[in-house]
C-alpha cells in the first residue's frame, strides 16, 4: 500500500512541476500535453500497484487459509481421556467438556471442521490411532521420542509434569521414601514409563492399572502407597474436591513436557496442519488463555 501512494504522488508531482515552467501560449499548450501525458502515467501506475497490492493481499489470504481450507466442512473423529479433568469431564447428560474438549471445538470452529468426541482410555488413543478407528487424538498426551515413532504430533498446546500424591496422612515426603513401597501408575502414560526407568533406583514396586480412578483408589484403599499423576490434573482434582483424602507429595518428579494434538504417522497431515493453523489463533485473540482460566483449581 506504501508503494502504491508512493508512486502515485510521485508522477503527480511531476505533473505538477511541469505546469509551472512555462508562461507563454505555446508554452503552456505543450505544459498541458505534458501534464495529461503525465497524469495518465501516474494513473497507469496507480492501477497497476493496487492490482499487485491486491494480488499479494489475496496471495496471502489463500497461504494463511489454506489449512482450513483442507478440512472445511469435513467430520474427524477426535479420541480423548474418558476420565481426566480438567483436561476432560463427563457431565450428567453424557457430554464431554474440560480444556482439550473445549479447544478442540474452538479449533474446528476456527477452521471449519466438526468435531466427533471419542471418550476412552488412555491407553487405546494410540492404538485406535493406528487402526484408523478415529482421526486424531488428544489426553494431554506428552510428546516423546518414543511415541513419534507411531504417531505425528502437533505444537506443544500445554506443559506438564508428573506428580507424586499419597494419602492426606502419608509420611512420604520424596522420591527416596518409596523405598519398599507400591506405587500405581495408569497404564500407557509417562508415569507408568517413569515408574518402569525408576523403580530399581528408589527400590518400589509398580501396580499398572487401566486408568486415573482406579490408581486414586488404590492409594486410597491402602492397595498402593502412591500414584504417579500428571500434576495439573492431580491439583486440580484435590482443589474441587474430587479426590479428598490426597495429597501431591512430590510436585515434579521429573522436568515439564509438552503435550501434542496426535494423529497416525503420515495420516491425517490436513487436519494436523488445521489444529496448528487453529491453534495459533485461538491464542492469539484470547480464546486460548480463556478456556485455561475456566479450569484453574
Amino acid at each position: 500500500m506504501k508503494k502504491f501512494f508512493a508512486v502515485a504522488m510521485s508522477a503527480l508531482m511531476a505533473a505538477s512541476m511541469m505546469t509551472g515552467c512555462g508562461s507563454s501560449a505555446g508554452s503552456a499548450a505543450g505544459t498541458a500535453q505534458d501534464t495529461q501525458a503525465a497524469t495518465t502515467a501516474a494513473q497507469t501506475e496507480t492501477s497497476a500497484a493496487a492490482k499487485d497490492s491486491e494480488a499479494t493481499t489475496a496471495a496471502e489470504t489463500s497461504a494463511a487459509g489454506s489449512a482450513a481450507a483442507a478440512v472445511a466442512g469435513k467430520t474427524y473423529k477426535i479420541a480423548i481421556d474418558q476420565a481426566f479433568a480438567p483436561f476432560s469431564i463427563q457431565q450428567d447428560d453424557g457430554s464431554y467438556k474440560g480444556i482439550d474438549v473445549d479447544m478442540i471445538q474452538a479449533i474446528a470452529e476456527q477452521e471449519g471442521f466438526t468435531v466427533d468426541i471419542q471418550p476412552m482410555d488412555f491407553s487405546a488413543i494410540i492404538p485406535a490411532l493406528v487402526s484408523g478407528t478415529i482421526d486424531g487424538g488428544l489426553g494431554c498426551m506428552s510428546i516423546t521420542d518414543e511415541r513419534k515413532q507411531t504417531v505425528d504430533f502437533s505444537d506443544p498446546y500445554y506443559e506438564d509434569g508428573l506428580a507424586l500424591v499419597t494419602k492426606s496422612d502419608s509420611s512420604i515426603a520424596k522420591l527416596d521414601d518409596l523405598n519398599g513401597k507400591t506405587v500405581a501408575v495408569k497404564e500407557g502414560t509417562q508415569g507408568a514409563l517413569w515408574a518402569d526407568d525408576n523403580k530399581d533406583k528408589y527400590s518400589f514396586t509398580i501396580s499398572t492399572l487401566p486408568d486415573s480412578t482406579s490408581t486414586a483408589m488404590a492409594v486410597k484403599n491402602g492397595q498402593a502407597d502412591a500414584l504417579l499423576e500428571d500434576f495439573p490434573v492431580i491439583s486440580y482434582q484435590i482443589s474441587i474436591g474430587e479426590q479428598e483424602g490426597l495429597k501431591v507429595a512430590v510436585d515434579a518428579v521429573n522436568e515439564k513436557g509438552g503435550v501434542g494434538f496426535s494423529v497416525n504417522k503420515g495420516q491425517n497431515q490436513e487436519l494436523m496442519a488445521a489444529f496448528n493453523e487453529g491453534l495459533a489463533a485461538i491464542k492469539a485473540n484470547g480464546t486460548y488463555d480463556k478456556i485455561l482460566a475456566s479450569y484453574e483449581g
